[in-house]
Formats: C-alpha cells, structure tokens, sequence
C-alpha cells in the first residue's frame, strides 16, 4: 500500500498538497456522502496515508522503508539451492556445514507452544461465556 498512490500526490509534495488532497478525497469518500460499499475502506485507507504522511517524523520513516524494499532480482542458478528462512547458500551434493536442524526445531517448537497457548486461551474463554 502506497500511501502516496491513495492520496495521489508526488513522493515530493508539499504538506499543504498532502492537506488538500486529503480534503478532497475525504469529501468524495466519506461514508455519510459515498453510500458505496468501498467508502469505508477507502476512507480507512485515506486517513491512514494522511496520519502517516502529515507528520513530518512519520514521514521521513516511511521514506526510509519505501526505499529499502524495493525488490531486487538475481539469477537463478539451478545448481544451487538457497534456503530462504537462514539466508544459507548450499550446492548440489554438498553438505551444509552449519548445524541447523536443531535451531530449527526450537523455533518450530515455540512456534507450536504459543499457537497452543493461544488455542487454550480461546477455549477458555468460549467455557467462560457458556457457564
């Protein structure tokens, strides 16, 4: 989500262009005057573009992050497997010199403690409104 693109201003406007274009399209989108079913969302959309790009810190942040994920491609390599959770690079035929199988399983461990920790919270409360 572009918050530039919704409000439809530059990367390089001004806060009083961001102002206005906020204004406008809150005028057109507000669910009191669009009675479309996408009014809400759109609107929810519109102001979180404009609490993001009004504040000058927030801003900046944005910024920085919209810059860094830009997608970047590479070759592929049949040859060559690439594990893409540790960043791992191994060849066909070779072993991986890092012992991962046991980091791997304490993740998947604590991954599966808190989605039971979770499931159990929810029974709970399910007992809690029954009784």
């Amino acid at each position: 989500m572009d918050h530039y693109e919704i409000l439809g201003v530059a990367s390089n406007a001004s806060s009083k262009e961001i102002t206005f274009a906020y204004r406008r399209l809150a005028l057109q989108y507000h669910p009191d005057r669009n009675k479309t079913p996408l009014a809400n969302d759109m609107m929810l959309r519109i102001n979180t573009s404009y609490s993001i790009l009004s504040d000058p810190n927030k801003r900046r942040e944005y910024d920085v992050s919209r810059s860094k994920t830009e997608i970047k491609y590479s070759p592929y390599d049949s040859k060559e497997k690439k594990d893409n959770f540790h960043g791992q690079t191994t060849k066909k035929g070779k072993k991986n010199p890092s012992n991962l199988f046991g980091r791997n399983y304490v993740k998947y461990a604590l991954v599966a403690l808190l989605t039971l920790k979770f499931v159990f919270l929810e029974i709970r409360k399910l007992i809690q409104r029954i009784f």
